[in-house]
């Protein structure tokens, strides 16, 4: 059996040993098959097939590198190589491939070249979202670089100077885009703030192109993208009055049906961003603390915008209406869909977070592999299982928000999120302290005062509780009329 399975090797084997056993036979470059460098070691040319070969010993050690295979590459190259050998700079092909700092030459790359390998390094590293942030920022950037003027006066990356910069920033100030990139939305030219994200992410592009891990553009060579020309984005009036207070959000909890209410009354109430809400789960909420618990879970699978882990206590209130969003169900998305939470479509019941990890990781291993490059990859396939499940999508909550601030006639420029800025303003008038207030809203950062300061935020949203009473009285009344109270 042996003997025939020998016998049946494939022809194409035998041709590939023969072809790597072609034999190295001597040749010459510049006249000559030794070369001597000046600190005496030797590099002789060889030839296998069309490849031209540099051998010999450098530092006691072997080394050989193919160095091109027409004359004129591998002429070029020997006499680098052999300068490298005399300063001392010559490294083995077998320990440059180990090394953490790139020794090549730098690239010529064009403007889009550079992009297209910035954006390559940033969806690994950061994610789809992140990458196509960087794309659209700087998609501007090449619609004036890839301009016939531009590209005569500026082919390469390499040379972009001061007044490419000050040209692209004329060109901004005049350059109409659509809402979200669509070809059939109303054009307008762009905002003060977005000019801003255009040349911060280009000034942020050119500085990793010179990073000598990188090594896309010389390090000698310095940015013309400098603050002044950059700029600073325009700040919010301190004075500004709150688009939705008190009054407001009391108007807007009158206008809500059952689904809206149980839906949006947490965000109506508590400083949540509306991805923390879409993100929240049945076993987040504890209700015999009184609290959400929002932060990392799955071992880094699903975290917030800051990173943060924290408890977010709810009033008495909202029971009633967490109650309604649960249903009985033991695991899952806490807010739903409206079809899947009026039960005309079916979603999937869970037992346990373990029976919902388990979930995950088996729709990861059904991914293709260069579909998950970086954690937030990872954050949004558990985002889209929770939609699977029958979880309310931020769109869907956005519009919802939208149309009820549309009947109250504050449409512009008053969002979803317009709610977590004026429920944190009440709770600053409320005289929440500031660690308390920087814990609750999600901003905690590393501060010296959180080593010596233990916090109680249950105090201290109970004191936000108390100021905002019209609000959950106004709050129970609506549960009341549409039909929670059997539910309290």
């Amino acid at each position: 059996m042996a003997q025939m399975d020998h016998t049946k090797q494939p022809a194409t084997n035998v041709a590939t040993v023969r072809i790597w056993r072609r034999p190295m036979v001597p040749s010459q470059l510049m006249g000559s098959h030794s070369h001597t460098a000046l600190c005496g070691t030797s590099v002789h040319v060889y030839r296998r097939g069309d490849q031209y070969l540099a051998r010999g010993r450098y530092q006691g050690r072997v080394f050989g590198e193919a160095i091109g295979r027409t004359q004129a590459e591998a002429t070029a190259r020997l006499r680098q190589l052999i300068v490298e050998i005399e300063n001392g700079s010559f490294v083995r092909p077998s320990e440059r491939r180990t090394g953490l700092l790139s020794s090549g030459k730098v690239p010529r790359l064009s403007l889009r070249q550079l992009v297209n390998e910035f954006l390559t390094e940033k969806r690994k590293l950061r994610g789809r979202r992140t990458a196509d942030n960087y794309r659209c920022r700087l998609r501007p950037v090449l619609d004036f670089a890839e301009q016939p003027v531009c590209l005569r006066r500026w082919p390469l990356a390499m040379d972009i100077d001061r007044d490419f910069a000050i040209e692209l920033r004329a060109f901004l100030h005049r350059h109409a885009v659509t809402r979200n990139g669509r070809a059939g939305a109303t054009p307008k030219l762009m905002s003060g703030g977005q000019i801003v994200n255009v040349l911060e992410c280009l000034r942020t592009l050119l500085s990793w192109a010179r990073q000598a891990e990188v090594r896309k553009l010389p390090v000698t060579w310095a940015s013309p993208v400098t603050t002044d020309l950059v700029g600073s984005r325009p700040g919010k009036d301190p004075l500004r009055q709150d688009p939705l207070p008190l009054e407001a959000r009391i108007r807007l909890i009158g206008l809500m049906d059952r689904w809206q209410l149980c839906h949006l009354a947490c965000s109506v109430v508590l400083p949540l961003r509306p991805e923390e809400a879409t993100g929240l789960l049945v076993s987040d909420v504890d209700f015999a603390q009184g609290w959400l618990a929002i932060g990392t879970r799955l071992e880094g699978a699903d975290f917030t915008k800051g990173r943060t882990s924290f408890k977010l206590p709810f009033p008495d209130e909202l029971q009633p209406l967490l109650r309604a969003c649960i249903q009985e169900r033991r695991e899952g998305p806490l807010l739903r869909s409206r079809k899947v939470f009026e039960g005309r479509s079916p979603a999937l019941s869970l037992s346990s977070l373990a029976e919902l990890t388990q979930l995950y990781q088996q729709k990861l291993s059904r991914l293709p592999p260069h579909s998950i490059l970086a954690e937030q990859d990872r954050k949004q396939v558990f985002r889209s299982l929770l939609r699977e499940l029958g979880g309310v999508s931020e769109d869907q909550l956005a519009r919802e928000c939208r149309t009820l601030l549309g009947q109250m006639g504050l449409g512009n420029g008053v969002s979803l999120y317009t709610l977590r800025s004026s429920v944190t303003t009440s709770m600053e008038r409320a005289k929440l302290p500031f660690l308390e207030l920087r814990y609750l809203t999600s901003h905690t950062v590393n501060d010296i005062l959180n080593q010596y300061v233990s916090l109680d935020p249950v105090s201290a949203m109970r004191s936000y509780y108390e100021s905002i009473r019209e609000l959950l009285d106004a709050l129970k009344r609506q549960a009341l009329l549409v039909g929670l109270r059997s539910d309290i």
